[in-house]
């Protein structure tokens, strides 16, 4: 029975455009659903009111699928550059760093704040800096590239055991 050769140093990182598009997908695909947590979590104040439409069931199911598309909506995004870059970082250096997606994740988040201003939705007001949108808008966006960029570190990187130096 042959046994494979144990890689060396310089054999671990190989390209590959399959793994580029998996975290591409991941990060444009899950991180809207979710950053799509906090949205969900705020409209719970609005339940009261809702329940007018009937049972808490359709209550839940209107504030969740009502989360999602404006999750979708205002994350897509910044979700698509952030796995971009992400994959494009995964092809140079072999590696998915944590700190790399949160900052991506918030520089998209700046640069769409800045090209397009500030969210409002049917003749609101858009968000203020004043009652802490802002806020859970970056908390949303950091806590999908965290999770986003854990998920792809398990999926997508080798994992290296100390047995394979």
């Amino acid at each position: 029975m042959a046994t494979e050769p144990i890689p060396g140093p310089n054999q671990w990182h190989q390209p590959s455009w399959k793994r580029f598009a998996g975290i591409v997908a991941l990060f444009a695909l899950m991180g809207p659903l979710i950053g799509a947590i906090i949205p969900i979590m705020l409209s719970f104040g609005e339940l009261p009111e809702l329940m007018q439409i009937g049972s808490p069931l359709k209550a839940f199911g209107f504030i969740f699928a009502f989360g999602v598309i404006i999750a979708y909506v205002l994350g897509a995004p910044q979700a698509l550059v952030t796995g971009l870059v992400m994959g494009f970082w995964y092809r140079r250096t072999g590696a998915i760093s944590y700190w790399g997606a949160v900052l991506c994740a918030l520089a998209a988040l700046g640069l769409r704040l800045g090209i397009m201003g500030p969210p409002h939705f049917g003749g609101r007001e858009p968000l203020s800096p004043d009652n802490h949108d802002y806020l859970w808008l970056a908390l949303g966006h950091l806590m999908a590239a965290l999770a986003c960029a854990w998920l792809a570190r398990r999926m997508f990187v080798p994992v290296r055991s100390s047995g394979d130096r």
